[in-house]
């Protein structure tokens, strides 16, 4: 998971170039919902990066409502709830968006938006260290 600009949640192919970065933090060991907003997102690790270029970025309720949802309605990214609304997509990290259907397995009370910023071959084998 990439962080970017502290609100930008993107994958690290926003990244065109190390002398984009201003910045770069990785976040170490698991954090508890008292200290981030994104504790559940950092499953895999998260880097934190400031960039010197503007990110074209969607904000939840944006999305939701493009989607024909309630604004306020749950997003997740590769699976993980966004628990904050502060938190917008890189739009050029967007590799799918899948539109869920509440049923008895996921449990869900309302349709909900899920952003992938995997690749469909990411989410089977993992990421490469290339990425």
């Amino acid at each position: 998971m990439l962080l970017v600009d502290d609100t930008i949640i993107a994958n690290n192919h926003i990244i065109t170039s190390k002398e984009n970065i201003t910045e770069v933090r990785v976040l170490k060991g698991k954090p508890t919902r008292a200290t981030h907003d994104f504790y559940n997102l950092s499953e895999n690790g998260i880097a934190l990066v400031t960039l010197k270029k503007k990110i074209l970025s969607k904000t939840q309720a944006e999305l939701n409502t493009f989607f024909g949802l309630n604004a306020k309605n749950s997003v997740y990214v590769n699976g993980y709830l966004i628990e904050s609304a502060k938190y917008k997509f890189a739009t050029e990290s967007m590799v799918e968006v899948e539109l869920l259907t509440p049923t008895a397995e996921n449990r869900l009370k309302h349709k909900a938006i899920n952003i992938w910023t995997l690749t469909q071959d990411e989410r089977v084998n993992g990421c490469s260290k290339k990425n």
